[in-house]
């Protein structure tokens, strides 16, 4: 990344980055800052990485690393503004009224399903309306406006300028012909409801489709004095049905796609299938070493294994194998820049978006069974009480000896019969001892259930089952887990001794005490569950555990697993280590998963340049670009997961009309409440109009309803009996009758 590119928030966490424990000064920030720094960009700067507590402000206009907050005195209750601040004028609806037409300023819009235009601003506390008709823009795009009227207690309207950014390039939508008695025009209408405007298609472009065909669309241009945007087909779907549709546009609204472009492609061609001796130079040689795997049953990429090699009577050596994909994806090629624009593989029921192309990911950086695989390994020297003597890192060879499903594992751990019985045993006692440490020492015990779907050859839903998560599941992840804080550790040894500029780490802050609050009150409106008294956030970690303890067989423990959850903050990725609170490590990083997850990927390139004594490839201001830019992806990759599940659950639904199903209620609100079925997850709402012919009275306190003249009451987590009525594919909508309650 050049300079002149980067974002002033990152040429100042570059400068914090190479000053680790050092306090800087606003005016001596503007003095070490390129001098085409404006006081203005520096000032909106600070605000940025302050609100997202990567910096903290110890006195005035004096900053440090968040990192060292908990060992400075706490900041006066009283802040003044500074004359500095005064020279720019904060965009907010609290303060004086802005002058009409006096600001320019940049935000996302939002396009309702109504067609109501909304601009997201930075430092507005409500989004600003857009009064504007034909605004050449699709929902998400970054768009410049100017602030017509700010008026305190009123929605703040925006006049449109022009479009800074697009944010969505690629669409499906329906190919529509209209003729004329001389020539025909080509139209495609997006099925997203992002984009509300028909797409106009030139001649050339229309690469075959016919009328009524579902095509994939590229985005050209959108004159100004133009009603429709212009595009051009990229590809005619074959084999349409309304699944297919769906989930590619799950994908697309986000940018995803499952295929690559062709640049890449050509790059895979040299790369060769079986090793050389050059891939060996270097590395040291594992592969006599009992090695395992242990995944799902329909995973196809296998980016971790374990070995175990007994030293003496109570001592063992244990690797923490992970794909070595630093080796095939360099730095800087077409392949790096189009996983690092991913940024994350996307998991729908039916199909994988990878963040690397097939012959990678299920094949040569695949840790598969009786093969020779190239891996980083993290090697733990352990007693049998899971106490560790020593541990290093290391660039090896490896030989799988055994693929093991998480099922067949299981019943390895529960019979203590099967292939490598004993070490399987010796692994999951080892796990143990560290998952109920980890507990002690503040991780929380969430165990939300998520859903699988098992479907047909054409990828019908024919059943929805709950993910169990057992023994096996625990062994894997404790290993996981350990590798990934071993990982941080040696980043933060390594940044302090400036062996690198920066490391990366999986930050997860302590939870915010009104969400804590609020959680509180849902447990006790969901089943009278009452919480113990949170008085600081590090509290949260032992009340919680003990309190999801105590309901772990209440039939809505699911739903309060999913509330505890939301409760909590949302871990991202940054230069800056905090600490993981959840996991209770106060270092973590993410190292084991470099086939699907890029900031893996940074990391192993990182140690992989202090082993061999290279040069670093990056810079800190570059690492906090794509921590942000990953952290990005991640939420958008969850975004279309949900939908993916929420889309599968509707489906499957639609086969069930008129079957009864016994559930949960989950939500309540003056019109009626959802339910969520104990069998499958799936949920559904009961509509008052359309089940009773009587009035309710809503009470929000308690989050109930009762009849009025039957006296009915409905109630958060009351067990009730369903009867699917209908269903609505398009907006993933289900409604229930209620039978019995």
């Amino acid at each position: 990344m050049k300079e002149k590119n980067e974002k002033t928030e990152t040429k100042v966490l570059t400068l914090f980055g190479k000053n680790y424990e050092k306090k800087f000064s606003f005016d001596k920030l503007k003095e070490l800052l390129p001098k085409t720094t404006r006081k203005e960009k520096l000032v909106h700067a600070l605000m940025v990485l302050k609100r997202q507590k990567k910096i903290v402000e110890i006195e005035m206009d004096v900053y440090m690393l968040k990192k060292w907050e908990d060992e400075l005195p706490s900041k006066p209750k009283t802040f003044i503004k500074t004359s500095k601040e005064k020279d720019i004028k904060e965009i907010t609806t609290k303060n004086e009224p802005i002058k009409a037409g006096s600001d320019e300023v940049e935000g996302i819009l939002d396009i309702t399903a109504t067609g109501a235009m909304f601009v997201a601003i930075e430092g507005m506390d409500r989004d600003a309306i857009m009064r504007s008709k034909n605004v050449p823009a699709f929902s998400g795009d970054r768009i410049l406006v100017k602030l017509d009227k700010v008026r305190e207690g009123k929605r703040t309207e925006a006049r449109f300028i022009k479009v800074v950014e697009r944010k969505l390039k690629s669409f499906i939508g329906k190919f529509s012909v209209h003729k004329s008695k001389d020539f025909e025009v080509y139209f495609v209408t997006p099925v997203s409801s992002k984009a509300l405007f028909d797409f106009y298609i030139s001649s050339k472009f229309i690469h075959e489709a016919k009328d009524g065909d579902y095509v994939e669309i590229e985005f050209l241009e959108w004159g100004e004095k133009e009603k429709n945007p212009r595009g051009k087909v990229i590809e005619v779907l074959k084999n349409f049905n309304p699944n297919e549709l769906t989930m590619r546009t799950i994908l697309l609204e986000r940018e995803f796609h499952q295929e690559f472009p062709e640049a890449v492609i050509e790059e895979l061609k040299p790369i060769k299938s079986k090793l050389t001796e050059k891939d060996f130079e270097d590395r040291l040689d594992m592969r006599s070493t009992l090695t395992l795997t242990i995944d799902p049953k329909t995973a196809r990429d296998f980016d971790d294994a374990l070995s175990v090699k007994k030293l003496d009577d109570h001592l063992y050596e244990v690797g923490v194998h992970i794909a070595d994909v630093a080796h095939y994806v360099q730095l800087g090629t077409e392949l790096d820049k189009e996983a690092l624009r991913r940024a994350t593989s996307v998991y729908l029921p039916d199909r994988v978006a990878p963040m690397l192309p097939e012959k990678l990911s299920n094949d040569l950086c695949s840790l598969n069974p009786k093969v020779d695989r190239l891996a980083f390994s993290m090697i733990y020297h352990i007693d049998d009480t899971g106490k560790i003597h020593d541990e290093y890192l290391a660039k090896t060879i490896i030989y799988s000896d055994r693929r093991f499903s998480y099922e067949e594992a299981q019943e390895v751990i529960e019979t203590g019969k099967g292939d490598h019985a004993d070490t399987i045993l010796l692994l999951h006692k080892i796990a143990s001892i560290w998952r109920e440490a980890r507990f002690k020492k503040g991780g929380i015990n969430f165990e939300a259930t998520e859903v699988q779907f098992v479907l047909d050859e054409n990828g019908k839903p024919i059943d929805v089952i709950p993910k169990i998560q057992k023994e096996a599941n625990w062994l894997i992840e404790e290993y996981m887990l350990r590798a990934n804080t071993s990982v941080a550790l040696a980043l933060d040894v390594y940044t302090k001794k400036k062996l690198i500029p920066a490391g990366i780490y999986r930050d997860h802050d302590t939870p915010d005490m009104a969400k804590l609050e609020q959680f509180s009150d849902a447990a006790l409106r969901l089943g009278g569950h009452k919480l113990k008294k949170i008085t600081k956030p590090e509290q949260a970690a032992d009340v919680l555990n003990e309190f999801l303890s105590s309901i772990s067989d209440a039939p809505e423990s699911d739903i309060l697993n999913q509330l505890a959850i939301r409760s909590m903050a949302k871990a991202y990725y940054s230069t800056v280590n905090i600490g993981h609170y959840g996991l209770g490590f106060t270092h973590y990083s993410h190292f084991t998963s470099p086939i699907r997850r890029y900031p893996d990927l940074i990391a192993h390139r990182l140690l992989t340049n202090v082993l061999k004594k290279k040069k670093i490839e990056y810079t800190a201001a570059q690492m906090e670009e794509m921590c942000q830019h990953c952290s990005d992806q991640e939420r958008k990759a969850t975004e279309c997961e949900r939908e993916g599940i929420k889309y599968k659950q509707v489906e499957y639904l639609s086969y069930h009309l008129k079957q009864e199903f016994e559930g949960i209620i989950s939500g309540i609100n003056g019109t009626g409440f959802w339910v969520e079925l104990k069998a499958n997850k799936c949920e559904g709402y009961v509509e008052l109009s359309s089940n009773f012919k009587e009035n309710f009275s809503f009470n929000p306190t308690t989050l109930s309803l009762k009849g009025h003249e039957s006296h009915i009451e409905f109630h958060m987590g009351q067990v009730v009996t369903i009867l699917v009525d209908k269903v609505d594919l398009d907006a993933k909508r289900v409604w229930f009758k209620a039978v019995m309650f």
